[in-house]
């Protein structure tokens, strides 16, 4: 079976640095919301230390922990500026699987936050430590 998912290293970043980032980037840019919402909910249901993430670009990039590998399965939320981008208004998030079999989703950017724990659940089996804001859990 060929290993998909993401082969290099993982450089993971707090997550308050993240939300500072993007809520930097939403101040300029407020179709970034969304993103920062993302980050939001897993500082507010005290899952950073159930999750490990960090950018690549503007991307969200999220494991389980403890991190083991490389190669990773990753949960990614594309960003408007994303390489991966979704159409005007959407959020896309994407599990990129070990096993080839990666799922892709675009939803409206309301739906951002519990779509992102949907992933999170049935990919990684991970619930957040307290309630997901927005009723995702």
């Amino acid at each position: 079976m060929r290993t998909l998912g993401s082969g290099g290293p993982f450089f993971e970043q707090p997550w308050d640095e993240t939300y500072e980032f993007l809520r930097g980037m939403a101040d300029e840019h407020p179709k970034f919301e969304h993103m920062v919402a993302v980050a939001e909910s897993v500082i507010r249901t005290e899952s950073t230390e159930l999750l490990a993430g960090t950018l690549s670009m503007h991307d969200i990039l999220v494991l389980p922990r403890p991190l083991t590998g490389p190669p990773y399965e990753v949960i990614a939320v594309r960003s408007p500026s994303s390489l991966r981008k979704p159409a005007p208004g959407t959020v896309r998030i994407e599990h990129l699987s070990l096993s080839g079999r990666d799922e892709v989703i675009d939803r409206p950017v309301a739906d951002a936050v519990r779509l992102f724990w949907r992933f999170v659940w049935e990919k990684f089996g991970v619930r957040p430590a307290s309630g997901v804001p927005g009723g995702g859990d």
